[in-house]
């Protein structure tokens, strides 16, 4: 694959330029080019705040247990835009100095961008939040890891990803085949992790068939309309602050 591709990102319905890295390249090639300009100034680690009072959300856990979170082993359980941190290298993260110690990144996108858990002070679950390299502030993306699991999934089989004419196809894109194929993965391997509930909406979601959508962003074909997706986002995942923006980096 061409490490630049055009998809469709439909959890804000536009059309992002997208740059793979791994997070070889942030974690330990070093990853203050977040914010382009901030040099390296290592402050507070992860590891000293997981060791004095911050649990690894007990969803995450069981999929490192499992060996999800490893890239470098066949078990690594991929995500479409979550590229998966495994703990120990979680631990090995180190704060810019403008960066908010409220954040913990778990994984991150094709772009580079940060996905966290923001870390409450009043012993509620830690929500999941998307931090974008180029700003300041992120958006609240899910109240926790399993529903940011499942929307992830919701937003990826309603988006550009998939061709019906082999022909046509970008390099990206897969058939229904190999997409269904994906999502009865999902919920093989992520069950006994995320709810049940959750999981049956994944296998709902496999029974489902490709269908042309035709929208003011463009056309393509997915399982699901952008009016669909948002349908079940608004069921299963809605909570007070969803895509709501808050600070994780003070210039």
């Amino acid at each position: 694959m061409d490490s630049t591709l055009v998809c469709l990102i439909s959890a804000s319905n536009t059309i992002y330029r997208i740059k793979n890295y791994s997070y070889d390249d942030i974690f330990l090639n070093g990853h203050y080019y977040f914010k382009k300009g901030y040099g390296k100034s290592a402050c507070i680690g992860v590891k000293d705040m997981i060791d004095k009072n911050y649990n690894i959300p007990l969803v995450y856990q069981k999929m490192n247990e499992r060996g999800y979170t490893n890239a470098q082993n066949d078990l690594y359980l991929w995500l479409n835009e979550m590229e998966w941190i495994p703990i120990n290298k979680i631990k090995e993260y180190e704060y810019d100095e403008g960066e908010t110690k409220s954040i913990v990144p778990f994984a991150i996108t094709g772009a580079g961008d940060k996905w966290v858990w923001i870390v409450a002070d009043n012993g509620e679950e830690y929500s999941v939040g998307l931090c974008e390299k180029a700003e300041t502030t992120g958006i609240y993306y899910a109240k926790n890891t399993e529903d940011a699991i499942l929307r992830q999934i919701i937003e990826y089989v309603a988006s550009s990803n998939f061709y019906l004419v082999e022909d046509e196809a970008e390099s990206y894109q897969i058939n229904e085949k190999e997409l269904k194929n994906q999502l009865e993965k999902w919920k093989n391997n992520f069950r006994g992790i995320i709810n049940d509930e959750y999981i049956d909406i994944i296998e709902k979601l496999s029974k489902l068939s490709l269908k042309h959508i035709k929208c003011q962003y463009g056309e393509w074909y997915a399982l699901l309309t952008l009016e669909e997706q948002d349908e079940l986002i608004d069921k299963y995942i809605k909570f007070d602050l969803l895509d709501e923006e808050f600070e994780w980096y003070i210039e």
